[in-house]
């Protein structure tokens, strides 16, 4: 194991920790699950928190080289989506997936509702591959990323996490991430999470048809 290596192995562990920490420092929320019934104590597709969660200051460049801070996800329903552009299955189907119901999303809320991608590979995931990915799916979507260092803080408190493998000083390396979607409202606070459906021979994303369901249900919610 290279020394590069090693040291995205310990930062992943410093993200680790230091999610549970800031977990702890937080004040007690309770989850409300959604259910194709309706509201319950468990589910397998999404989690709304109450009270709402607080999102940190984070900065990000987008795939248009302009800045992604918190105020970009002020005044609009937000999905967020962590990957990167070369993933071989899970981030191809669920972009795919997004822009299928994508009309749909923004015909459930009276608020306009933006798809965001953040690439947890900035090595490779240039400007130029990120807007070039982007419009393959849906121009409309947005995409940002940073260094690992603004990159790990972020997405332990969104609750998501990923790592990197198979030597990554190379250009052939796979990068392990969440499937979850998470759901910034309006005020910029980390609303819920959809979680993906775990199926016996599949590869776990969230569904389409759960997504759309549990989102028009999750934007009522205050």
């Amino acid at each position: 194991m290279n020394n590069k290596v090693l040291i995205l192995v310990a930062a992943l562990l410093a993200a680790i920790v230091g999610f549970w920490a800031y977990q702890q420092s937080q004040p007690a929320t309770s989850e409300v699950a959604i259910t194709a019934t309706g509201y319950g104590h468990q589910s397998d597709t999404l989690v709304v928190y109450q009270p709402q969660r607080q999102l940190e200051p984070f900065h990000l460049t987008d795939h248009q080289q302009q800045p992604f801070d918190n105020q970009r996800l002020v005044g609009n329903w937000s999905l967020i989506f962590l990957g990167y552009t070369f993933c071989p299955d899970i981030c191809p189907m669920t972009l795919a997936m997004l822009n299928g119901i994508y009309p749909k999303l923004q015909q459930a809320s009276e608020l306009p509702v933006q798809v965001v991608f953040v690439s947890a590979d900035p090595q490779r995931d240039t400007t130029e591959k990120l807007n070039a990915y982007l419009n393959y799916f849906n121009p409309s979507f947005v995409a940002a990323t940073g260094p690992h260092p603004d990159l790990f803080p972020l997405t332990r408190n969104l609750g998501l996490a990923y790592a990197l493998y198979d030597g990554a000083d190379q250009d052939n390396y796979l990068v392990d991430h969440s499937a979850s979607i998470v759901l910034i409202n309006p005020n910029g606070h980390i609303h819920g999470v959809f979680k993906p459906v775990a199926v016996p021979g599949e590869i776990p994303t969230v569904k389409a048809s759960q997504l759309l369901s549990d989102f028009q249900r999750a934007i009522t919610l205050p």
